[in-house]
């Protein structure tokens, strides 16, 4: 089935695939060792930074918190001068101005109509219309029944100072107070 020569062959390329993986992981390994020695010489020099820069670093910190300090106690003072005079002069203009700006957005409140006080007065008003026509209409009964009849003497003459104007109008009327005109 298979001929000497072919699985010589075979044999062959499997050695010759072994030594190209030899190769390759001794490449490896030379380059991970490489890549050590190179990490190594980095920590190195990141160390060496770090103990060249770490006083310089505090004295920038120091440096820069005396800076911070002194522009806070020049500008405390000066801001609260301008709070003060904010306060006195500006404040009390803007105060009013936002409190009368709220007095006009202010709705008007809604009037509680009260009706029964004017149902009430209406009452009263005809109540009283209806017993003043009661009294009126009593009077009048007591007028006519007392009335004088025409053998009776007849009416007091009016008073001398409208006599002149008045005996014209007794000649052909009479009045009566509700306004009744009665002729002779």
């Amino acid at each position: 089935m298979f001929s000497r020569t072919s699985s010589q062959d075979v044999k062959s390329r499997a050695k010759a695939g072994a030594a190209q993986a030899k190769a390759g992981a001794a490449q490896a390994r030379a380059a991970a060792a490489q890549a050590k020695a190179q990490a190594a010489l980095l920590q190195g020099r990141a160390l060496q930074a770090k103990e060249q820069f770490t006083p310089l670093a505090r004295s920038a910190q120091l440096t820069a918190s005396q800076g911070v300090q002194q522009a806070r106690s020049w500008a405390a003072p000066r801001v609260e001068q301008a709070g003060i005079a904010v306060q006195d002069s500006i404040a009390p203009r803007v105060s009013s101005a936002m409190i009368a700006t709220a007095r006009r957005m202010q709705p008007v409140p809604a009037r509680r109509r009260r009706r029964w006080p004017a149902i009430l007065a209406g009452i009263v008003t005809v109540s009283a219309a209806a017993v003043a026509a009661i009294l009126l209409r009593g009077q009048r009964a007591n007028r006519l029944s007392a009335e004088p009849t025409d053998d009776a003497a007849p009416p007091p003459a009016p008073p001398a100072s409208d006599q002149a104007g008045s005996n014209e109008r007794s000649e052909t009327a009479q009045a009566d107070v509700n306004g009744q005109v009665r002729t002779p």
